[in-house]
């Protein structure tokens, strides 16, 4: 999506058709029989092979709680720059807040978007974290926020039993036994982020906001909760971009570049974007559901066809985290916020 072609960044995305990214419901595949499960679980397979986009309807994450955790996130990014830079992430410590280029230091041009993040919590004896390990470190929670700590981890601990659920279904749709891809998820670098885009200043469309630049995801899937604001949009094979608009009660799920090595190419990994063009901020929550951080990435043997090359060579996530992050954090400060 970056050659001629290309629209420029504000123009208008196309808007989007069923057939384009396509809405499932995953209640049998929650509570039915094999083949119930199956069924879901290869319109599933479709989706990521043709778009890497799917939304989910029936997913059993109840609508108070997702009210609850915006909520939380709107709390967050209400309070003042000084405020929210107390839980500020460093170019060490890669979870907690991370403002704009803008804002942080180094002043690079970049999206308006603002970031909290948090991962799973590790002992403090464990071997990662007495390393000292980025991304290892404890979260940086927001204590003087009443609920907010208790909401958001409430929250992620419902993610991570979606996020088995659709692994094992990505699992069925490639023929794999259900539970293929757990094994990776025994400690896994998932990350649960609260985002935070301010309103462009005016609806002219050269002050639309890039709050997120043309991106693939680097992981293996992410599943997404938007607010009704949209400006997600997502790269069309036909070198165009769709708005993938706000349905209530779904989450998108998007592919990331590690289940497209898994799977040799067989899901894509999508371009995409976010260009608020509301008359008002927008919220969302992404949860990336990442891997182990020693696992290694390679095509499963039996998605490389009989004479074929494998396309992705073995790949460490972790070490490929690090380097991501380096590079993406290197803006920061390095001391952490008193």
């Amino acid at each position: 999506m970056t050659d001629q072609n290309t629209p420029r960044v504000y123009d208008k995305a196309k808007d989007i058709s069923a057939n384009e990214i396509p809405v499932i419901d995953l209640h049998r595949l929650r509570h039915g029989m094999l083949r119930d499960r199956q069924a879901v679980a290869d319109k599933i397979a479709e989706a990521c092979r043709t778009v890497g986009f799917f939304y989910i309807s029936g997913h059993g994450i109840a609508q108070s709680l997702i009210d609850d955790a915006f909520g939380a996130n709107k709390a967050f990014f209400d309070q003042p720059f000084e405020k929210r830079m107390e839980s500020a992430a460093t170019k060490d410590w890669w979870r907690g807040y991370v403002p704009t280029k803008q804002q942080g230091e180094g002043g690079a041009v970049g999206g308006s978007i603002q970031t909290y993040r948090f991962m799973l919590d590790l002992p403090e004896d464990d071997p990662d974290v007495v390393m000292r390990k980025p991304m290892h470190l404890p979260n940086r929670w927001v204590d003087h926020l009443p609920g907010f700590n208790d909401t958001m981890q409430t929250y992620m601990a419902e993610m991570e039993v979606l996020s088995a659920l659709l692994r094992r279904a990505f699992a069925l749709g490639l023929g794999l036994p259900e539970g293929w891809f757990d094994p990776f998820y025994r400690r896994p670098l998932i990350q649960q982020s609260l985002l935070f885009y301010p309103k462009p200043p005016s609806q002219r469309e050269e002050d639309f906001q890039i709050g997120a630049g043309e991106h693939r995801d680097t992981g293996a899937f992410t599943i997404l909760m938007q607010d009704d604001a949209g400006g997600l949009e997502v790269g069309h094979l036909e070198q165009e971009w769709v708005a993938a608009r706000p349905i209530k009660g779904t989450y998108v799920i998007n592919i990331g570049d590690m289940m497209m090595r898994w799977t040799n190419g067989r899901f894509i990994s999508t371009m995409h974007r976010v260009v608020n063009r509301s008359v008002k901020d927008r919220y969302s929550m992404p949860y990336f559901a990442n891997p182990d951080y020693d696992s290694i990435i390679s095509p499963v043997p039996c998605l490389v066809e009989p004479g074929t090359t494998n396309a992705y060579p073995p790949l460490h996530f972790g070490q490929f985290m690090d380097d991501f992050y380096k590079k993406g954090m290197s803006y920061l400060d390095t001391a952490p916020a008193a």
